[in-house]
């Protein structure tokens, strides 16, 4: 008996499965095609959760399709989200063509489509799925628009390029338009179970920590079938292994939705640390105060004590701080913290003003400051010691920068309030040097606090709120650095009243 041809499916953390905890565990759309093929072919889902079509090629995966690949197998490649991250290791440019080295379509084509098209086996290119927005606006990132380019129309391009001048047939998927489309419909609609807060993961019950990047069950079963249903209207020769019948998933939400529910959940309860901390050492600054370092959050599923990763060491009164030493690790954004603290503990209803003049070591990337990049002085209603933890999403109030694609430039400090980050103080007129030094500084008001850069306007408009949503008894105050940034911090003055 002949084998069964292989359906290679290629990608990042929206096409790969996962093994979660959470509330409603993610799931990429590369495990949802099996709803909609028969099994007259084999699916092979090789996606790899934070790779793009860059980095993926140095993983074992990689190398599992290369090796793999036959006559009359096909493959689906689904990459673009960690592309679009600039100064990143998986950073590809979306501007140039499938002949441009750096180059987004060129990562695509030598990669994927060459090696695939000289074994004989066909190619479906699959642009990204939005990112939720639950403002409906759709716009930059959410569409992988970036200051680099549109990240779905180099894949447009690719196609459009290769077929002129190679001859070169390849489908496309255009999950980008197709799922801004089905957005922007469900979420205006009343029936509430075809909302996309269903079909995006959610660490915890409360909608606040609902992954707006990764899709549920029910959202990659509903973005596979848009795969299907596209392979199908293009007579793909692919479309001879589906189903003689597509269910539109759609129309059994309520299954689905239950279906995307983890029975095995618990929610989580916070307990204040005992111990302040259990690996990295500690620092004593020229007051007497010891803080205390801690590596917690979204970190890439790495262990919080990887020392490859990040680092604390103090000396003569200044304190060293590193995150994505060796890659970007962590983030800042409204649903996910991932950050390296040296903090203090203090009772909640606290007054107090913490200074510091904060250097800018290196942005530990090749092109500066990339996405989700933040440093500065905090305070926060929750810690957690070496933990990686995303289910209780604390408030902040941060006299920090941050760099994502809304603040180029830095924003000049925010907060974080019910999962929503406010940024009250505008931008940074021009994003930090490596080798720059500032001050910073956070201190707390009548009704909550105020944060200031050197160089900008204080700001405690927006930052009128106590910090007691998760721990209601204590405050915690400190320095930080997220994803990858090293900083040095001096001249630590800690006032209290």
């Amino acid at each position: 008996m002949a084998e069964k041809p292989v359906l290679w499916v290629v990608g990042d953390s929206t096409v790969s499965p996962f093994q979660d905890g959470y509330f409603m565990p993610r799931v990429g759309w590369g495990e949802g095609l099996k709803y909609f093929f028969d099994d007259s072919i084999k699916i092979e889902n090789l996606a790899v959760s934070g790779t793009s079509s860059k980095s993926f090629m140095s993983r074992p995966e990689y190398q599992v399709f290369k090796n793999g690949i036959s006559p009359g197998d096909h493959i689906i490649i689904g990459f673009g989200h960690n592309d679009e991250k600039r100064g990143d290791v998986t950073f590809t440019d979306p501007s140039g063509d499938y002949k441009k080295d750096g180059s987004f379509a060129k990562s695509l084509f030598e990669g994927y489509i060459k090696p695939a098209a000289e074994k004989g086996a066909g190619v479906v290119l699959v642009t990204p799925i939005v990112r939720r927005d639950e403002t409906l606006s759709y716009k930059g990132a959410h569409v992988h628009v970036t200051p680099d380019g549109d990240y779905a129309d180099a894949i447009r391009r690719l196609s459009f390029d290769i077929k002129k001048e190679l001859s070169l047939e390849v489908m496309i998927c255009d999950l980008t338009r197709e799922t801004l489309s089905l957005a922007l419909q469900v979420d205006r609609d009343e029936d509430k179970e075809n909302d996309t807060l269903f079909m995006h993961a959610r660490t915890g019950r409360k909608e606040i920590s609902c992954d707006d990047t990764h899709t549920s069950l029910f959202g990659a079963v509903v973005n596979a079938y848009l795969i299907a249903n596209d392979i199908k209207k293009a007579e793909s020769p692919l479309s001879s292994y589906l189903k003689k019948k597509l269910e539109d998933p759609l129309k059994d939400a309520a299954v689905w939705v239950e279906r995307s529910l983890n029975k095995d959940y618990q929610d989580p309860v916070y307990e204040c640390p005992k111990e302040l901390s259990d690996f990295w050492p500690s620092f004593l600054d020229q007051n007497g105060n010891i803080w205390y370092a801690t590596v917690f959050g979204d970190v890439n599923d790495l262990d919080c004590r990887n020392t490859s990763s990040f680092r604390f060491s103090g000396e003569d009164g200044k304190m060293h701080i590193a995150a994505g030493l060796d890659r970007t690790n962590g983030k800042i954004t409204e649903k996910s913290d991932g950050i390296a603290m040296y903090f203090l503990r203090l009772p909640a209803n606290s007054a107090f003003c913490l200074s510091a003049r904060i250097r800018l070591d290196s942005y530990n990337t090749e092109k500066g400051p990339s996405d989700f990049v933040s440093f500065g002085a905090m305070v926060r209603d929750d810690i957690y010691i070496n933990k990686g933890s995303g289910e209780l999403l604390g408030d902040y109030v941060s006299a920090g920068i941050l760099f994502n694609s809304s603040h180029t430039t830095g924003a000049n400090t925010f907060a974080r309030r019910n999962g929503r980050l406010i940024f009250e103080g505008g931008d940074l007129k021009a994003a930090p040097h490596e080798g720059d030094e500032l001050s910073f500084c956070i201190e707390t008001t009548g009704d909550g606090y105020r944060a200031s850069i050197e160089g900008c306007s204080p700001v405690s408009t927006g930052y009128d709120f106590k910090l007691t949503a998760i721990d209601p008894d204590h405050i915690y105050v400190g320095f930080y650095s997220s994803r990858s940034v090293t900083v040095t911090v001096s001249d630590i003055v800690l006032e209290r009243s």
